[in-house]
């Protein structure tokens, strides 16, 4: 059987290499014909349905892949099993995979530290720890495991424990860019040494992506030595990296679609709001707008609690419907999405994936910042949840995404200053749009209001969440749960105006960014 197994996925990969995806599919069904439990032809299966925009058969054959790796199935692509799993927000089966998974297993044990971040990724923090602790005294002195303990750490609060690991991982690679951009971020000191090291880094460096990550760990080693034309140069370079690796060709059309809802009439069906419980709180704001630091201060409350930044809103809309549901603006005519699909079938799917994650809360946050442009959507299927939006000012919000490097593209609009502005403009008017148009579901929060007079903004929002007063809400630093967002650094402290104005720092070379977000504010 192994011979013919082999035969058909050559002939497979020779389907894909001339293009012809569906006889290439057809003989990846013929191995599963032959091995029901073959974990690459499962995975195949499920990219090829996800091509074909057939969200449930993907679905399955992601599923399917997993079991087959449970059932002992070969464990050689178990970190692409179970990213494909997060791709569809099984967090519950990404962490079963990977712990009945041997961690002894050769395979496994390559793939350790992809792994480890999988299950943070979950929401297993404890389970991630404690597969490193295992993987550890087996494969010895390795810097990826220790940068992702490193990481680790930080998301747990355990600051100077990540610093040790990130100097442990970059003794062991010194140029490895994901290590110095997490040093940078964690704690720039702007020492010599610290700007040597850097440098020497980006000389030895030919990778692009990892050259424009360097260029913005440079830019915070040097801002945090005030060499202010020097951290500009650097930050620059970085964006202009960023910006060829990848442009945002898709805003103009978003922005399009995002002005046509707001200039549309569409109103969600009058329908009482659900006794449910959780009863959903959605966070919404850009990137750096102070979403992580409402999160934290909110989840003291003993009535709430937050899953983070999870996509079960676009899982549940796909689920739903059938297909993958791609985000409201990224649809050809949201107005039709919207009239035509059955937007209650949606919020169950939500609010069921909501329980599993939050079953003992009145109350649970989601903060992805995806969802900002899926208001529409949220309260048409959602008519019980309450959303809340971060608005801050715009040029802090602006200079906050511009010298934040998101992983994987995200976010590409914050490497240019047209888009960038573009987007926030935008966000503000769409936000002030939707809090106008439902004004018992949508509540703006101003985030100077947040920092400078806290204790009235929350007594404000505790009232329109219907919740009552709570003690300690305006300590986020007294929040212990995990934080893995670009913030899990600063919302480690008490409040403070730091973050405040603090553009003015560039405002010279910030100036044509400033042109162009002049009609924010109005």
């Amino acid at each position: 059987m192994q011979e013919r197994l082999d035969q058909l996925w050559r002939e497979g990969q020779a389907h894909e290499s001339r293009a012809d995806y569906p006889a290439a599919g057809e003989a990846y069904a013929a191995m599963l014909a032959l091995h029901p439990h073959h974990v690459p032809a499962l995975l195949r299966l499920s990219r090829f349905a996800q091509e074909r925009n057939a969200y449930p058969q993907a679905h399955q054959y992601a599923l399917r892949a997993a079991d087959a790796v449970r059932l002992g199935g070969s464990t050689r692509l178990l970190a692409y099993v179970t990213l494909r799993l997060l791709d569809f927000a099984e967090d519950a089966e990404v962490a079963s995979t990977i712990l009945g998974a041997d961690w002894r297993d050769p395979d496994v044990l390559r793939q350790s530290p992809s792994l480890a971040q999988h299950l943070w990724l979950a929401g297993r923090y404890d389970d991630a720890q404690r597969l490193l602790d295992a993987v550890e005294p087996q494969v010895g002195a390795h810097p990826l495991l220790r940068f992702t303990r490193g990481q680790l750490k930080q998301y747990l609060g355990d600051l100077e424990g990540a610093a040790t690991h990130y100097e442990s991982a970059l003794a062991l690679a010194p140029h490895l860019p994901d290590v110095h951009w997490a040093i940078a971020k964690l704690r720039p000191s702007g020492s010599p040494a610290r700007l040597q090291r850097l440098r020497t880094a980006l000389a030895s460096s030919t990778d692009e992506p990892g050259r424009a990550q360097l260029y913005y760990a440079l830019f915070h080693e040097l801002d945090a030595a005030d060499e202010r034309d020097a951290a500009w140069a650097a930050l620059a370079e970085g964006a202009a990296r960023m910006r060829q690796l990848h442009p945002d060709t898709s805003q103009a059309t978003r922005h399009a679609r995002a002005e046509r809802l707001m200039a549309s009439d569409w109103a969600p069906l009058a329908a009482a709001p659900k006794a449910v419980q959780p009863r959903p709180i959605f966070i919404l704001g850009l990137p750096r707008s102070g979403t992580t630091l409402l999160d934290r201060m909110l989840g003291n409350h003993g009535w709430v609690s937050s899953v983070g930044e999870r996509n079960d809103l676009i899982a549940a809309a796909s689920e739903a419907a059938g297909q993958f549901y791609p985000g409201l603006c990224q649809l050809e005519d949201p107005l039709a999405f919207l009239a035509g699909q059955d937007l209650g079938a949606i919020g169950h799917a939500y609010q069921q994936r909501l329980r599993r994650a939050a079953p003992a809360t009145a109350a649970a946050i989601d903060k992805h910042p995806r969802n900002l442009f899926e208001l529409p959507l949220i309260l048409g299927a959602l008519p019980q949840a309450r959303i809340v939006c971060v608005r801050r000012d715009p040029m802090d919000v602006a200079f906050s995404n511009l010298k934040e490097l998101f992983q994987g593209g995200a976010y590409a609009y914050s490497y240019d200053f047209d888009t960038l502005a573009a987007e926030v403009n935008l966000a503000r008017r769409w936000m002030t749009h939707w809090a106008e148009r439902a004004p018992g579901s949508v509540h703006v929060v101003d985030y100077r209001s947040l920092v400078e007079d806290t204790e009235p903004t929350l007594s404000a929002l505790l009232a329109f969440l219907d919740l009552p007063p709570w003690p300690g809400l305006a300590h986020p630093e007294r929040n212990p749960a995990p934080v893995s967002t670009a913030s899990s650094v600063q919302v480690r402290g008490a409040v403070h105006r730091g973050a405040l104005d603090a553009w003015q720092r560039y405002a010279a070379p910030l100036a044509p960014l400033a042109e162009r977000l002049a009609d924010a504010g109005r």
